[in-house]
């Protein structure tokens, strides 16, 4: 296991970084509260020493299981990320829900705090961007965190929140199905420096290998993007397209899709959901994964024409039109 410093905040985080979203329930459906718990143990086995979270996963369940997980060990140890929800962006706001955070995850400070989304996604008097960098940088000035990132952010929306203070590092959705940021993101964060921890590397689950073509998913994921009918479909042929090179390396699909990720120029860290104590076992061996350029290529060969294939959404697990590229938002309001 590697450990990278994200820009100069002086926080390093591991190679791979265990996510914590499925652990808080309601999208993923209820969640197995000791076996989330034996997953973050189970980590350290594997010098996994970083965890990411936010209180949107569960209203703060996410928060709190990693809290009681992490219950006895050395807080130097492991590296903290949250994130603060667009209604708690104003100066009180922010300052209430970090404490909140704080209080459940049995901890003084965070080593890296996210804005979850620009601040438009709260609709009734949203603060500026501008105000939300500065009362999360007020937060790293008096020692609640150490970092500051943005989540899903645009190109536009991460230039100008650096104009208003130091952004450290960025969290977008990427994975073999879902690519946008290779437009703009991706290199612009290689000319700039800026560390890239992607979430959804497993794209929900579809890069697993466990999904059934007559089977509907009985949570919330079947309401997204990639799940659409058609595009359902159409991930999972990606998948099986996997399955005989991940044979090829006696690997399972899940690891072959994380050695990818690990090898992908521009991504520091990807955050990688496992939900038991094999998952984790299973998934950390990606590290010793070497695939060849040949199959490297070709998956990302076919992964980028897959990518163009799917509806414009922005993010993958929101249907709302003002996540579609503006040509296409037009389309999708006229079909709908």
């Amino acid at each position: 296991m590697e450990y990278y410093e994200l820009g100069k905040s002086g926080v390093k985080v591991s190679q791979i970084i265990h996510g914590l979203w499925e652990a808080g329930g309601g999208h993923f459906g209820d969640p197995n509260d000791p076996a989330n718990i034996g997953a973050v143990r189970t980590c350290f086995e594997v010098g996994i020493n970083t965890f990411d979270t936010a209180v949107r996963y569960g209203g703060g369940h996410s928060e709190d299981i990693l809290g009681q997980a992490l219950e006895g060990y050395n807080r130097d140890d492991y590296v903290l990320i949250a994130k603060a929800w667009p209604t708690h962006y104003s100066k009180d706001s922010m300052e209430e829900g970090i404490d909140t955070s704080l209080k459940l995850l049995h901890t003084d400070y965070l080593d890296v705090y996210f804005l979850h989304y620009p601040p438009y996604w709260q609709t009734e008097n949203p603060v500026t961007l501008e105000e939300a960098i500065a009362n999360i940088c007020d937060l790293k000035k008096r020692g609640k965190i150490r970092s500051v990132g943005v989540s899903n952010f645009s190109l536009q929306e991460l230039e100008q929140a650096r104009g208003y203070g130091q952004i450290d590092v960025i969290q977008p959705g990427y994975n073999l199905l879902w690519r946008y940021i290779d437009r703009d993101i991706l290199p612009y964060c290689i000319e700039n420096d800026i560390p890239i921890i992607s979430y959804s590397c497993l794209a929900q689950g579809l890069l697993t290998g466990t999904h059934k073509r007559d089977i509907k998913v009985p949570d919330n994921r079947s309401n997204t993007v990639l799940f659409m009918p058609g595009t359902y479909e159409k991930c999972l042929d990606f998948t099986d397209y996997l399955a005989p090179i991940a044979k090829k390396y006696h690997a399972t699909i899940p690891q072959l899709v994380i050695s990818w990720m690990l090898n992908t120029a521009g991504i520091t860290s990807p955050l990688v959901g496992s939900s038991n104590r094999e998952q984790v076992l299973e998934n950390a061996k990606a590290l010793d994964l070497a695939i060849d350029s040949a199959d490297y290529d070709a998956i990302d060969i076919r992964s980028k024409l897959f990518a163009e294939s799917i509806p414009e959404y922005e993010l993958n697990f929101n249907l709302n039109p003002h996540c579609l590229s503006e040509a296409k938002a037009a389309d999708e309001l006229a079909r709908r």
